[in-house]
């Protein structure tokens, strides 16, 4: 899976990155296969930051880094295909929350099992306790 070309820097960082890429084109492939083509936009990107139970525009921005302008535009485009709705929130009549629709909530579903389905490639790859160890470890180097 990994490219080992000689030119290719033998860091754990190159490697970690690379490795990354090539799950995340995965999980896009896989996702735009099961109907949901905008995995391999940008505007994809952004649904994986949209919890459940809807957040603010004003967190998600905060949330992904991204100006307001930049998720008001991907959030413009996910509500004209009917993924998600805007709606007034509760606490605060000034403010929009994001809230899925049936096909965002589909969706997010289906995000959950595909990741849960390269998770297990990796596992089954690796074995099941060195799968353990590398997941411990490298959430021991994010903290």
């Amino acid at each position: 899976m990994l490219d080992e070309s000689p030119d290719r820097a033998k860091t754990l960082f190159s490697t970690i990155v690379h490795l990354a890429g090539a799950w995340r084109d995965q999980y896009r492939q896989e996702m735009a296969r099961r109907g949901y083509p905008w995995h391999l936009t940008a505007v994809g990107d952004l649904l994986d930051h949209l919890p459940a139970v809807g957040i603010s525009q004003a967190a998600l921005s905060a949330t992904t880094g991204m100006t307001k302008q930049a998720v008001q535009q991907l959030l413009d485009q996910l509500e004209a295909n009917g993924i998600l709705k805007r709606e007034t929130d509760p606490g605060d009549k000034r403010a929009r929350r994001i809230v899925l629709t049936e096909l965002g909530l589909r969706n997010l579903a289906d995000r959950t099992l595909v990741l849960a389905e390269i998770e297990a490639n990796a596992r089954e790859s690796l074995g099941k306790k060195p799968f353990k160890k590398l997941k411990k470890t490298l959430r021991g180097l994010g903290s």
